[in-house]
């Protein structure tokens, strides 16, 4: 259990240094408005020098966030109050500075995001709520979890610091007092001594300016080395909007030594990418071979430069393909080795969800880099290893996106071949008919049949609260509705409201309701206490899986009048509803009722499977690398 720290009187908060009284402010009530900034631009002034003091420090922890930075691993920054806004903004001023993906430098608050604007109650007194974040997260050994605390004891800090500890993470502190509680539980200590603040207690002055500063010096460090700069320029960015754009035409044409429009014309011959028109520049070679160039120098433009010629291009003898089920619950990820001419698959392994619709296209491609490496670190593979990756995700019917995520996947893994389909396409790939007719039904629902090469028909799949009729998100919908109806009389009883009440910890419908305003798509993992309640024989709940099922059926009935007659030889089933045997049986009995001329349904019970297949499919020697 996380430390239980001694209850906090009068004089243990007195005896901080953050807390005690700073002479030079004592009349700070009677100066005038220049006289108050000079005094705290004074104060201010000496925090630069009790930063250098922990130099080595710093150096250290940079250092050791960038070897798990190049593993996959992500550097997360956990405070309350000042010190938790402070990560916060520093975690994200990473993703437009430095191109890094979503999540992989993150800040956490005690009290979650609402914290950011309002303090919440409590929130930062309790390590159990820290102990829980952390176990949110899935951390391993490859993430470095860096505590905040100008005071150096914050109960929900050490909570963080203890969980990441249990999970062999990396953990840091940041203090702005010596010999600081927090410094216990960590295994890199900084100790910034600011002393007494202008306003006595407010450590968002002097305390919050070390951390800020020291916050900087380790993110920054870490991309610099990197390879996110080349001198002083940012050179690891997109051009996502004009300033951008702008900025990266610049940033080229004064690292290469040329005017904008030659700066512009090599932009757009390496696809917007700054680091490889630089190289195209100075080294007047093509973007193919300054991507080489850029591979053989670890992503640094300055080592690419120094290369006469890219490392030779060795054939490989690739160990392992991957396939991947980016599912709206659930992300699995399953391997298969080499042997001789066939591949043995692994076990599948299942982790935190990651979609496009959630995590954007680079913050989705992060989270599958990052367990594909630990699965191939498993069976002791490195990521020029895997010679294929498939993964289907919703979303990914979306042009765009489907781009995206082959481009991140492609410059992580630049030796694999990678291709990317929707969810409902594993489905048809596991079944062994890419011209199945594929029904989901897990977090979300949708219908989808691809009768011939580049014809496609769908139903549904428009996300809660628009679609996703008969899913588990709506499922878990209707059934807080009927307990809400239940408790204003407008409604039958139903078994479901014991049932639901238990599984949230809430005590009414009100609370019940709150809590799927909170939950929003995990509201699905109640869909199997419905059915479970519904094979219990619960009149209510017995009549919400009657409509989930009439919903499905319409979904399948309407892809297949959009065929024009024709009809598919395979009916594929998928989702985490399915697993539910009662709800299997009714749903097929249901759909064959009156006699139909379609095929019995086939339930594939894990769609990773499919992605698989797809891998081992793709590669062959005239495959593309990416799709």
């Amino acid at each position: 259990m996380p430390e239980k720290p001694a209850p906090e009187t009068v004089d243990t908060l007195a005896a901080l240094a953050t807390e005690g009284r700073n002479p030079a402010a004592s009349q700070l009530d009677t100066l005038e408005a220049e006289g108050i900034a000079r005094l705290m631009n004074s104060q201010d002034a000496a925090i630069a020098g009790q930063v250098a003091q922990q130099i080595p420090a710093i150096a250290g922890l940079i250092e050791a966030m960038v070897a798990r930075l190049r593993q996959g691993g992500r550097v997360l920054f956990i405070g309350a109050g000042t010190s938790g806004r402070l990560g916060v903004l520093d975690a994200a001023e990473c993703v437009p500075t430095f191109q890094s993906p979503p999540g992989q430098i993150a800040g956490l608050i005690a009290g979650g995001m609402g914290a950011m604007f309002r303090a919440v109650e409590g929130a930062e007194d309790s390590p159990d709520l820290a102990a829980q974040d952390m176990r949110a997260l899935g951390l391993d050994d490859r993430d470095c979890v860096v505590g905040i605390a100008a005071s150096g004891r914050t109960p929900y800090v050490i909570g963080a610091l203890e969980q990441a500890n249990r999970a062999g993470a990396l953990t840091a502190a940041v203090a702005c007092v010596a010999e600081s509680r927090i410094g216990r539980h960590a295994r890199h200590v900084i100790e910034v001594v600011t002393g007494p603040e202008v306003l006595m207690g407010s450590t968002r002055l002097r305390a919050g300016t070390a951390a800020k500063l020291v916050l900087n010096t380790l993110t920054t460090g870490a991309m610099i080395l990197l390879g996110k700069t080349l001198g002083d320029l940012m050179v690891d960015l997109r051009a996502s909007n004009e300033k951008l754009r702008l900025r990266s035409v610049r940033i080229v044409a004064m690292a290469a030594g040329v005017d904008a429009d030659q700066a512009t014309t090599a932009l757009a011959g390496a696809g917007g990418e700054v680091k490889t028109a630089i190289v195209c520049l100075k080294k007047a070679i093509s973007p193919a071979e300054a991507c080489a160039r850029l591979r053989s120098a670890g992503g640094r433009v300055s080592r690419a430069l120094l290369l006469e010629h890219a490392a030779p291009t060795v054939p490989a003898v690739f160990r392992a393909i991957a396939g991947i089920d980016g599912g709206g619950s659930s992300l699995k990820v399953r391997l298969a080795l080499r042997e001789g001419h066939a591949w043995r698959p692994l076990p599948f392994s299942v982790g935190m969800p990651a979609l496009p619709a959630i995590h954007a296209a680079d913050g989705t491609a992060f989270e599958w880099r990052r367990r594909l490496l630990d699965e191939l670190r498993k069976v002791g593979l490195q990521a020029e290893d895997l010679g294929a990756v498939v993964a289907g995700t919703s979303g990914a019917g979306d042009n765009r996106v489907r781009a995206a995520l082959a481009d991140h996947l492609g410059c992580w893994f630049p030796a694999a071949r990678v291709k990317i389909l929707t969810d409902v396409q594993l489905l048809a790939r596991a079944a062994g008919d890419p011209h199945a007719l594929c029904l989901i039904a897990g977090t979300g629902s949708i219908s989808w049949w691809e009768p011939g090469e580049g014809v496609g028909h769908r139903a549904g799949g428009y996300g809660p609260g628009v679609g996703d009729e008969g899913s588990g998100v709506w499922l878990a919908e209707e059934a807080i509705r009927a307990v809400c109806m239940a408790e204003d009389g407008r409604g039958p009883d139903t078994s479901l409201r014991e049932a639901l009440l238990a599984e949230t910890g809430q005590t009414d419908g009100r609370g019940l309701a709150a809590w799927h305003q909170k939950a929003g798509r995990d509201a699905a993992l109640l869909a199997p206490i419905l059915l479970a309640q519904a094979s219990a024989g619960d009149t209510v709940a017995l009549s919400l899986r009657t409509k989930a099922i009439y919903h499905l059926r319409a979904l399948v009935q309407t892809v297949l009048r959009k065929g024009d007659g024709a009809r598919p030889k395979t009916l594929v089933a998928g989702g985490g509803l399915f697993h539910n045997e009662d709800f299997w049986r009714t749903f097929t009995e249901a759909f064959h009722t009156g006699g139909t001329d379609l095929p019995v349904w086939t339930r594939v019970p894990q769609p990773v499977d499919g992605a698989l297949a797809a891998a081992e499919h793709l590669f062959g020697p005239d495959a593309p690398q990416t799709v």
